[in-house]
């Protein structure tokens, strides 16, 4: 039995030393050859590619994604002291398939100068030196809400130079006076497009336009400040 045991492990001697001696056969070269053509390739990230080395559709998208970044400009048509006529502009912009938005938008109108006393602690607090304050013959009221809410309003000027007269005068009678700068704030109609639609209409859309409403104006402003 010691010989047939010695047979079997010469036998397995010889079958690995051939097996490691004989190179791998063609039905592993599939696989293997995939691999080796990857080698040499490095894994790019989109963020760290140049605009250059996108495909076109992640480049295109790429751009949309920093012009949306961008403040856009909005074309505003206006303004509409009558509301229909607004309106009616709305109609012929729509069969035209373009979207105008008829909205009331805040106007800054002339610069004015507000004369005030800083808030006081109360509103109790601000009608007791109202009351001082008109004991004095100083014409003044109570400011009843906003930023300036239980201040002490001594009135609000056209001119800076008449603002600034009253407040030294105010100042020289021991009373903490003080004025600021407060645009005229109105409210308007124009009808608002969306970046874009303006240039989708003809000259013959903005020539007539003209000839039956000659007193409208055409403007850009920020989307942001008339679509919120």
């Amino acid at each position: 039995m010691r010989w047939i045991a010695f047979f079997l492990l010469l036998l397995n001697l010889g079958l690995f030393t051939w097996y490691m001696a004989t190179p791998p056969s063609e039905s592993g070269t599939g696989i293997a050859g995939e691999d080796r053509a990857g080698q040499g390739r490095r894994l790019v990230m989109i963020s760290e590619a140049s605009p250059g080395a996108l495909p076109a559709a992640e480049a295109a998208s790429a751009s949309i994604s920093s012009v949306t970044a961008q403040e856009q400009h909005c074309t505003l048509i206006g303004p509409f002291p009558q509301i229909y006529r607004g309106q009616d502009i709305v109609q012929r912009l729509k069969a035209l398939q373009i979207q105008g938005d008829l909205r009331e938008i805040e106007m800054q109108g002339q610069m004015r100068y507000w004369v005030f006393l800083p808030p006081l602690h109360s509103r109790r607090e601000a009608f007791n030196k109202l009351r001082e304050l008109q004991a004095q013959g100083i014409d003044s009221y109570v400011i009843p809400k906003g930023t300036l809410a239980d201040g002490i309003s001594f009135g609000i000027f056209s001119e800076r130079a008449r603002a600034e007269l009253l407040t030294e005068e105010l100042t020289s009678k021991g009373i903490g006076a003080k004025f600021r700068e407060e645009p005229q704030i109105y409210l308007e109609r124009w009808i608002v497009l969306m970046p874009g639609a303006a240039e989708r209409l003809a000259a013959e859309f903005w020539q007539q336009l003209g000839e039956e409403y000659p007193e409208l104006g055409r403007r850009h402003n920020l989307c942001s400040e008339v679509t919120g």
